[in-house]
């Protein structure tokens, strides 16, 4: 008896492993290539080409060579392993863990999506020593050819179906070895710290604290600008403040302007490619505020008149 059930147990234990040998021999891997390509497309704004993908044990998807590009910019992720919670497919959210090398640094998260229309219900982001260097990739060439920084970024991201969310980064040794505004080129800033908080308002990306220090100066810049995927075409409006305590730095005392106290600051507007430096008093450089009705007063002080 001990013997037939041996063989039953056998039989079951071989019937899985052929099954499972088969289905990742025949899993079509070109069809799922091609509609990953598509949802890529689908839901940003980069097409999408992949080199390889592979079905892995325990349901995991690798992607080997995703590049992204639109225009004259491009992503790069060498790889990229996707595994959906297979008990999240019985229900109407779906659950899906990632883990992506990109910018020579790493990003891991979870992504929930609705099951039947497909939608982005949220997403978290945790990321580990990205090559600040590496984004230019994402920049226009004639963006890159005014800025050049160096550095390991760290932080995280949450984001909801409505592409809102918020961040927080941070920035260990950061280098700023070239920004050029127009044909003036700003000193370099090496050794510093830095860290940048926000929220993120469908496409709209609003800074609450943008910091970079080190013992010789400290700049702080809040506002708005595009989101990362739009970096390098749409507005940006930053107000900045700079405090130097060296006199490495003293030039930008007399280049950048100063408020009504006489503090080093200003505004920044116009794109990544073409930045403007304004005054922070200039009216060109404060938002128009909205023209309402305007009130005078009548004979009786409880009643006014609009005109």
């Amino acid at each position: 008896m001990s013997i037939l059930k041996n063989k039953k147990l056998l039989f079951v234990l071989t019937f899985i492993f052929v099954f499972i040998c088969f289905f990742y021999i025949q899993f079509p891997n070109d069809r799922l290539k091609r509609r990953l390509e598509f949802e890529i497309e689908k839901n940003t704004q980069f097409d999408a080409q992949i080199d390889k993908i592979k079905i892995l044990p325990l349901l995991k998807i690798q992607i080997n060579g995703l590049k992204l590009s639109r225009n004259d910019q491009q992503i790069l992720i060498s790889k990229a392993v996707i595994k959906p919670s297979i008990l999240s497919l019985l229900s109407k959210d779906i659950i899906v863990k990632y883990d992506i090398n990109v910018f020579k640094g790493s990003a891991q998260g979870d992504i929930i999506i609705t099951k039947d229309s497909g939608q982005l219900q949220s997403m978290i982001v945790k990321v580990e020593s990205l090559d600040v260097d590496e984004f230019t990739q994402i920049y226009s060439h004639s963006a890159k050819e005014n800025i050049e920084i160096k550095g390991l970024l760290s932080g995280n991201m949450n984001l909801s179906s409505n592409n809102t969310g918020d961040f927080d980064f941070y920035i260990e040794d950061l280098d700023i070895l070239k920004i050029k505004i127009k044909t003036f080129d700003l000193p370099q800033f090496t050794d510093l710290r830095s860290n940048l908080k926000g929220q993120i308002y469908r496409d709209r990306t609003i800074i609450n604290e943008l910091k970079f220090d080190n013992e010789d100066i400290t700049l702080k810049l809040k506002g708005s600008t595009p989101p990362l995927w739009r970096l390098s075409k749409g507005s940006i409006d930053l107000l900045y403040r700079v405090d130097v305590r060296s006199k490495k730095y003293a030039l930008l005392k007399s280049f950048l302007n100063k408020d009504n106290k006489g503090n080093v600051a200003g505004k920044i507007v116009g794109s990544l490619q073409k930045p403007q430096l304004k005054n922070v008093n200039d009216s060109n450089a404060q938002p128009k505020r909205q023209q309402g009705p305007r009130f005078r007063k009548t004979f009786s002080p409880k009643k006014q008149q609009a005109i």
